[in-house]
């Protein structure tokens, strides 16, 4: 009985705090919205460093059935955001090629494993067999799309980082990851048509998009519009992320025999 009222009160402990932390992170990123808005710099720029270790923080707070690879992703975005710190702290070129290489590296790596994460349900057979045209449509999308805007980042004349070798392959490689992450949520989401997988496939339709409007506002423009649009396209993308990785995909034997049960009835 003592063991049971212990487990209880931790329980609820746990819900309390994660109830809590949702509504710090809902008010900071409603903060954080309004301050890029605004231009106060030094608060969106807090804020934006704190959100995705918070974020983090309330997943492994709140989920039972933690992913390692979703879990993965959330570390290595927020390692990536936090060389923003770097930047503020000194402005040397030293600086500022740290935090370019390790800022993107570590983005790399966090759409690597949610890559990872969607793909491991995903039967490839299966999808070349019945879409062998939608993959290939797909592929060509991809390489012409990765062309386009690794061109337009190279040919901007704003590189000003250590060697520009390295420079064409992270910033190749970086479209590479961000298109193919694009196409998996895609090729699962039309293998699953779940509540899950349209919550992946709008992440990362988010986040296509964001990564689109980030290069925009390097490169071709400074309009404060395309800043405001790759902010709130990036805190959309986490909220669908964070909100199917509250859910699971539903075995197709279980929802046939639920079905069968139910004609039988």
């Amino acid at each position: 009985m003592l063991f049971l009222c212990i487990f209880v009160k931790y329980n609820c402990a746990v819900m309390n705090k994660s109830k809590l932390l949702s509504i710090v992170v809902i008010s900071l990123t409603f903060v954080f919205l309004i301050s890029e808005i605004l231009y106060t710099d030094p608060i969106n720029l807090i804020l934006r460093v704190s959100l995705l270790p918070l974020l983090t923080w309330l997943y492994c707070i709140s989920v039972k059935s933690k992913n390692i690879y979703f879990l993965s992703f959330l570390i290595f975005y927020s390692i990536g955001q936090l060389t923003i710190i770097f930047d503020i702290l000194d402005t040397s070129n030293f600086i500022y090629n740290l935090s370019y290489y390790v800022g993107n590296v570590s983005t790399i790596l966090a759409y690597l494993f949610l890559i990872l994460e969607i793909f491991k349900s995903i039967n490839m057979t299966s999808i070349l067999n019945k879409y062998p045209v939608h993959v290939m449509i797909l592929f060509v999308l991809d390489i012409y799309s990765v062309y386009l805007v690794t061109e337009i980042t190279i040919n901007s004349g704003n590189s000003t980082i250590l060697f520009e070798v390295i420079d064409i392959i992270i910033e190749t490689v970086y479209n590479i990851v961000v298109m193919l992450l694009l196409s998996i949520s895609l090729i699962n989401y039309i293998s699953r048509d779940s509540k899950k997988a349209m919550n992946l496939l709008l992440g990362s339709l988010c986040i296509v998009f964001s990564e689109i409007m980030q290069v925009a506002s390097y490169y071709v423009t400074s309009e404060a519009f395309v800043k405001h649009t790759y902010i709130v396209l990036l805190v959309m993308a986490f909220t669908f992320y964070y909100l199917q990785s509250k859910m699971s995909y539903i075995k197709h034997g279980i929802y046939k025999e639920s079905v069968l049960k139910g004609y039988e009835s």
